[in-house]
């Protein structure tokens, strides 16, 4: 998958490599592939550092993972630290790389994505949407309450001698 969106940036703007990096790894985020998401992102960025030795990038090693950093292309760096929180399961990690690459997740339509990787790997539920019209209809035609919450339960006294109804008679046959 990396192949296509590789040669469809090498014909881009050098800036754009985070988003055709993102085409290749959200979708495996999103079916729960970790590990293809992350081979995406190595084939990416091992095509992209050979491709332009002037990137400047920085190769960090642990015993547990390898991440390449590129100075200039910060959302590029978001998508592989965003691999490694996922591999450390913290959403705290997760909300203070979101924090701290605020203003260049700006200007990327991102927020679907990361709100649905939020809720799958770290917990993080996405809140639920009101809409205004849809909540005034519901409360004039099924008499205030959204059909989507809970039931109200009939209290019923201890000892009450309320009888169930009938059950509806089935129809004559001829």
């Amino acid at each position: 998958m990396s192949d296509v969106e590789y040669e469809w940036y090498s014909s881009d703007e050098p800036s754009t490599a985070s988003h055709y990096a993102a085409r290749a790894v959200f979708p495996y985020l999103l079916i729960g592939n970790t590990r293809a998401a992350n081979k995406a992102l190595l084939l990416f960025t091992s095509k992209l550092s050979s491709s332009h030795p002037g990137l400047g990038v920085q190769s960090i090693s642990s015993p547990s993972s390898d991440i390449r950093i590129y100075p200039s292309l910060p959302l590029l760096n978001f998508l592989g630290l965003l691999l490694l929180a996922i591999q450390r399961g913290s959403s705290d990690l997760f909300k203070q790389l979101k924090a701290h690459y605020a203003t260049h997740l700006k200007e990327v339509s991102w927020d679907e994505a990361l709100a649905q990787i939020g809720e799958m790997f770290f917990g993080i539920k996405i809140p639920s949407q009101s809409n205004p019209m849809f909540d005034m209809m519901s409360s004039m035609l099924m008499g205030g309450g959204s059909p989507f919450g809970a039931k109200k339960k009939e209290s019923k006294a201890v000892g009450s001698s309320a009888t169930p109804p009938p059950p509806p008679s089935a129809p004559a046959v001829d």
